[in-house]
């Protein structure tokens, strides 16, 4: 009877546990990119899409591309002041190319900074 109960205590600490974890979220935003840019070895082109951010200092924001999902690892970086506007910045990669740096949704006092070595691509 002891170990039953111990056992059910246990899943029950797990289940709040695993809902404290999930409540922590992800934001969706739509975001208005205005040059074709690489996350990874994937091509984001111009166009508005819907990016999943989490709600953590780090991690991994998703970019809704068509049926495929691009993942990039972030940190966010504060700002003093709301974006009025999407913002991105870019690198050159020096074959005609650019690579998506940052991305600073309108509206939010943060920017993702994507790590250079990003973008793992998922089908939905």
């Amino acid at each position: 009877m002891k170990k039953t109960t111990n056992i059910a205590l246990t899943l029950a600490a797990t289940v709040v546990l695993s809902i404290a974890v999930f409540a922590q979220g992800t934001v969706e935003k739509k975001v208005s990119f205005y040059l074709d840019g690489k996350v990874g070895s994937e091509l984001v082109k111009k166009g508005t899409y819907t990016i999943a951010i989490p709600e953590s200092e780090t991690g991994t924001v998703e970019i809704k591309v068509g049926k495929k999902v691009v993942a990039a690892q972030f940190t966010k970086r504060q700002n003093t002041n709301e974006a009025e506007a999407d913002k991105m910045t870019y690198r050159d990669n020096g074959d005609g190319t650019r690579t998506i740096a940052t991305i600073t949704p309108r509206g939010q006092k943060y920017t993702l900074v994507l790590q250079e070595a990003a973008g793992s691509v998922a089908k939905q």
